[in-house]
């Protein structure tokens, strides 16, 4: 066999065995029949807000009304093409068997056709579409489309199911679409409940931040913590915070910019909104806790618009979403 041959045999076998590594399931879910699978992400903790009765909102980005729960743990997301021929109410009860058949309890289902997934009456699928893809942080599916436009005007189903294990409990979130232009689609999510890898955040000590600001005149701290859309800082940000302190005492003459940056996800105007009342709540808290004076310190929100990772994924977003320190 010439050279080249071998050589274009063994990288088109690494192509196809990197292509079935990428495609995989999750253990307790499956895949039904021969659907296609195009996407798939895992987030070894995380945070996502599911669907788990009916909802308010019909086509609306709000997920804080009734029927929304918000819960952390590993997630997986899956999406799936049916194969051709195949109904979504077909995968529906598919996978209620299989779930039920693993001790699952099938806690929630509902049909947008049936008016039985929101609460104000029966809508298009794409409603349901549109709920899904609000402030959840749902991955495009293949060549780039959103989850909604997969559901377009026709049907929607919904499944949400729960298994209470020792470790912990596992949401399984299950969207069927019935458009047929696009090729059905499921679109899963599944939570699994645990503990949560502790000692992650690092505290940078004054020195070192009074090195980067004299070299660089900057420094991006990960180490002072905010809820999910709020600017409350968490008690566990005191030690970085305790170490700005410091540093600002031992420099009377140092003066800063405060700067809150958020990810990507959202919209601009919110994420700055967000971004100014994070970098005022740390000023606050500097002068209020920490006794540092108020003038010394300026708070500036820069929003989405300073990336310096990717936000196509949780590790890049988790980068992005910062406090920054620079020096005046």
């Amino acid at each position: 066999m010439p050279r080249s041959l071998k050589l274009f045999t063994l990288l088109l076998t690494l192509l196809l065995a990197s292509l079935a590594a990428a495609a995989q399931d999750h253990p307790l879910l499956g895949r039904y029949g021969d659907s296609k699978q195009v996407g798939y992400k895992v987030d070894a903790y995380d945070e996502a807000r599911i669907i788990t009765g009916k909802i308010n909102e019909r086509g609306s980005t709000a997920q804080d009304g009734p029927g929304w729960a918000l819960i952390e743990g590993k997630i997986t997301t899956l999406y799936y093409i049916l194969p051709a021929g195949r109904t979504s109410l077909e995968a529906q009860r598919n996978y209620e068997a299989a779930l039920k058949s693993k001790g699952f309890e099938i806690a929630f289902t509902c049909s947008t056709e049936g008016g039985s997934c929101f609460n104000e009456g029966p809508f298009p699928g794409l409603f349901l579409g549109l709920a899904l893809d609000g402030r959840v942080d749902m991955p495009k599916l293949q060549l780039g489309d959103l989850v909604r436009n997969y559901f377009g005007k026709g049907n929607g189903r919904y499944l949400y199911a729960r298994l209470n294990r020792p470790t912990g409990t596992v949401h399984v979130s299950l969207a069927f679409s019935d458009d047929e232009s696009r090729g059905r689609a499921v679109i899963a999510r599944v939570i699994e409940s645990t503990t949560m890898d502790t000692g992650m955040i690092k505290v940078v000590e004054a020195d070192e931040m009074s090195r980067n600001l004299d070299a660089q005149g900057r420094i991006n701290l990960y180490g002072i913590l905010f809820d999910f859309d709020k600017a409350e800082i968490k008690p566990e940000s005191q030690p970085q915070l305790q170490q700005i302190a410091a540093l600002l005492k031992r420099n009377p003459a140092l003066r800063l910019d405060v700067v809150g940056h958020t990810d990507g996800q959202g919209g601009a105007a919110y994420n700055l909104k967000l971004s100014d009342a994070r970098a005022f709540a740390v000023v606050a808290d500097l002068a209020m806790r920490h006794g540092i004076d108020r003038t010394r310190l300026n708070p500036v929100g820069k929003g989405m618009d300073q990336p310096i990772a990717s936000n196509a994924d949780e590790a890049g977003r988790a980068q992005n979403r910062r406090v920054e320190l620079v020096k005046r």
